[in-house]
């Protein structure tokens, strides 16, 4: 009998297994664009070969003429077209009876060719079903032609005679931060995701019966790999061969090109994901309450984080406890914990209200530069607010300039404060966009907390404007900036507090960023006492009416603040 188990190889036909429900979908469902997203090796592009297969069979094949496009290496525009005319020479024997040769589109631009074949299409009543695989790559073609992506957006979404798949990895949230003020993000529309995730246990058994394997050896292997349809097809695909199931289980365990495609899948995590993973790590086994509780999470974004590290098949739960999806992704990640979690930010995870370490007694504020804090030199102090005092340092590991916050001497005996400075550091960590300062870390060196963050090498919005040369649509512009990155902050349920001129920096290529998210308040966190009703927190000349008032604020605080200024 031959090996039926295909490990590294996309699959289609008999050799497909499962995705029921997102293949209908995709067919027959009313979405004409759909973004899919999994982790490497979960099947994007054996789903996407499936969708060709089954769109050239029966009624399907009345309906729709279909176009893998395999972005891989594409790199800029270029080479997106070029990928684009590959794509449509292997399939030319769909696209001939449409009137469409390679040769007549050598000459013609990426869109003029995607209109070509839409326009096709519609005269002959059919839908172009768009499969475009690996697209990651748009991300480089963004940076190098960011011209052609509105273009490019417009004909995936335009829904008529069109239907557009895209499969990638989460890493293409990139391109939501990469959007000029005047343009709207590539991927709005395609948001959310669908997930790619593991089989059902009905799919995953009925693969692992093509191995004829005993009932024992396939309820361990469901076990071990939790469905994880690349798990499942090599351990089969080894056990078919080897025969013992135990040496399977070990290999595969210390497999260097698994180990590397958990590196790239666990790179992809943003800082709140990298952190519920440590603590599930940490405990084998945990409730989200739990999480919660040590975390410091909102409740609403651990609820997201939870959701999406299950679907894409980093953690997994019976309903009540959450632990490690599966154990061959828990063994790498005992195995190389030391450099993944060496951030101090997971150790710094639960600030604790007693037991604080305070400054040692020779260190005053003013006495820091020249000093080291931690492998930070202190250079100069750039400035003081209510909370803490920011430096000028020299990052000497990785040899760049940065901005280092420290919490104010007088408010390190106050757990309170120190919450709340630790606070403004996941806050903003948890905020990715061009128009928010970029959080690099989080540590405490001689009793001093502090935050190590972007250095920014330009004026505040004050000392912008005092200079008076500015035109109104540059001022405008600046607002365009401003507005994107505080909308970031109110979609992941931040508001900042404080908007103000001095907590908007310009930097030396013109663009806008927020700052200062030392009164940041996580929305829906009721019971903290670090944002309760009755305090007054901001700066009074832009606070709201309510913040003033001492009353319960929410986003619409901010929008006022960004109107005062």
């Amino acid at each position: 009998m031959k090996n039926p188990f295909i490990a590294g190889n996309w699959v289609r036909g008999e050799a497909f297994f499962g995705r029921r429900k997102m293949l209908g979908e995709i067919l027959d469902g009313s979405h004409s664009y759909l973004w899919i997203t999994g982790t490497r090796r979960m099947g994007k592009t054996s789903l996407l070969k499936q969708i060709e297969y089954l769109s050239s069979q029966g009624e399907y094949a009345t309906r729709f003429v279909s176009l893998f496009w395999n972005m891989q290496g594409a790199g800029d525009l270029e080479g997106l077209t070029e990928s684009l005319l590959e794509s449509i020479e292997d399939a030319g024997e769909r696209f001939l009876p449409l009137g469409i040769a390679v040769d007549d589109l050598e000459d013609k631009s990426l869109v003029e060719i995607l209109r070509t074949l839409l326009k096709s299409a519609r005269q002959h009543n059919r839908t172009l079903l768009l499969l475009c695989d690996e697209c990651e790559e748009l991300i480089a073609v963004e940076k190098q032609n960011p011209e052609v992506m509105p273009r490019l957006r417009r004909i995936f979404q335009q829904g008529e005679n069109i239907r557009t798949i895209i499969c990638a990895t989460k890493r293409l949230m990139r391109l939501e931060e990469s959007a000029t003020p005047d343009t709207s993000p590539f991927l709005h529309g395609f948001i959310p995701p669908l997930y790619l995730g593991c089989f059902w246990e009905d799919d995953a058994r009925a693969l692992i019966r093509q191995g004829q394997f005993d009932e024992p050896a396939a309820a361990e292997i469901l076990q071990r790999t939790n469905r994880h349809p690349y798990l499942v097809q090599l351990l089969c695909k080894r056990l078919f061969e080897s025969g013992d199931l135990e040496t399977v289980i070990q290999d595969i365990s210390n497999d260097d090109m698994v180990s590397h495609f958990f590196a790239v899948d666990f790179d992809y995590l943003d800082n709140n994901e990298k952190l519920i993973i440590w603590f599930v790590l940490e405990q084998a086994h945990i409730t989200s309450g739990e999480l919660a509780h040590k975390t410091a999470i909102q409740q609403e974004n651990l609820a997201k984080s939870l959701h999406s590290l299950i679907q894409l098949g980093y953690l997994c739960s019976d309903g009540e406890r959450i632990c490690i999806a599966n154990y061959f992704f828990e063994k790498w990640l005992r195995r190389e914990k030391e450099e993944l979690f060496k951030d101090s930010v997971y150790r710094n995870a639960a600030v604790p209200a007693r037991g604080l370490n305070l400054p040692s007694p020779d260190l005053e504020q003013n006495t820091l530069p020249g000093k080291m804090m931690s492998h930070y030199q202190i250079l100069e102090e750039l400035g003081r607010g209510g909370m803490g005092t920011v430096f000028k340092a020299r990052d000497i590991r990785l040899e760049r300039t940065v901005a280092l916050k420290t919490l104010s001497f007088e408010m390190l005996r106050e757990a309170e404060f120190r919450k709340r400075f630790f606070l403004e550091a996941r806050a903003a960590s948890a905020l990715n966009h061009p128009n928010i300062a970029t959080i690099y870390e989080i540590d405490e060196a001689h009793g001093i907390p502090f935050i190590v963050m972007e250095f920014i090498d330009g004026p505040t919005l004050s000392e912008w404007n005092r200079q008076g040369a500015a035109t109104l649509p540059e001022k405008l512009a600046l607002a365009l900036q401003i507005a994107r990155g505080l909308d970031c902050a109110h979609q992941n349920n931040i508001i900042h507090r404080d908007i103000k001129p001095d907590n908007i920096m310009i930097d030396r290529s013109g663009i806008a960023k927020l700052t200062d998210f030392g009164l940041a308040k996580i929305l829906k966190e009721k019971d903290s006492k670090l944002t309760r009703t009755g305090s007054t927190m901001g700066t009074l000349a832009y606070m709201s009416p309510e913040q003033v008032a001492g009353l319960e604020a929410d986003h619409r605080a901010d929008i006022y603040s960004l109107g005062m200024v």
